[in-house]
């Protein structure tokens, strides 16, 4: 079964080019978004969203565990840049961490709506969309 396009446009963080592809795919496949954009740097995913306040996609799915600017930082580095721009973008930490503290933490921000584990599936995706209407 393929869902009808719900989403207009999501963005995908992660360092890693591979997880990248691979979450694109599932995206594509489930039909789950028109527009998928991916950033495999934290810091050009920040600023084309704080440069863009009126283009804030529908879903952000933000890895933890990268590099230079963890999704932790990237969360707090929103906020400060803008209240109301973070309290309007939802937030999927997609995360190969299963640590409870990490995933409390994580939700501990208001706008974040989910917390999964990699890799993003046909599954998490048709939970994600349900969960979001």
């Amino acid at each position: 079964m393929v869902a009808a396009l719900s989403l207009e446009t999501v963005y995908l963080v992660d360092d890693n080019e591979v997880d990248l592809f691979v979450q694109r795919r599932f995206i594509e496949m489930r039909k789950f978004a028109r527009n998928i954009v991916t950033f495999s740097s934290p810091s050009r995913a920040l600023e084309a969203i704080v440069a863009n306040p009126n283009q804030v996609p529908d879903i952000l799915f933000l890895d933890l565990n990268m590099p230079m600017i963890n999704g932790f930082e990237f969360l707090e580095r929103l906020r400060e840049a803008s209240q109301q721009l973070s309290e309007r973008l939802r937030v999927v930490v997609l995360t190969s961490s299963d640590s409870q503290r990490d995933r409390e933490r994580a939700l501990a921000f208001g706008n974040v709506v989910n917390f999964v584990p990699k890799p993003l599936t046909i599954q998490s995706l048709d939970e994600l969309l349900a969960s979001l209407h």
